[in-house]
């Protein structure tokens, strides 16, 4: 079982959705965190038993599925991060996995590092 992210290098304004080929065909209960699962706060959403439930770092752009999948609609750098999921299955076994989410900055050139958006060059109005 691992996260795959899809597409696995998204973009600034584009939708991911991090699958997770493998999942236990019995589970109960899984949820996922941006950040570690330590933290309570940092819960993003959670499904027991087919209600899925939105956790207090839900931003409404999260959707979680009964596969285990999580999609983020509308990427913005600040959601680079880590990604954690955790799962019990019906057997009472645990599994936590975590993710390293990149978000590439949408630009057509290499300012990749530069959080703000370059003035526009001359003569490219």
């Amino acid at each position: 079982m691992m996260i795959v992210p899809v597409p696995s290098r998204p973009m600034e304004g584009q939708d991911v959705t991090l699958t997770v080929p493998g999942y236990p065909k019995d589970l109960l209960v899984y949820a996922w965190y941006r950040g570690p699962a330590s933290e309570p706060n940092r819960l993003l959403s959670q499904l027991p038993s087919g209600n899925w439930i939105a956790g207090p770092a839900h931003t409404g752009r999260e959707v979680g599925f009964p596969s285990c999948s999580l999609l983020a609609q509308k990427l913005s750098l600040t959601d680079a991060s880590r990604y954690t999921l955790k799962t019990v299955t019906l057997q009472g076994k645990t599994e936590t996995l975590e993710v390293e989410l990149q978000v590439a900055l949408n630009l057509p050139s290499s300012h990749q590092d530069q959080r703000h958006l370059p003035e526009p060059e001359p003569g490219t109005g």
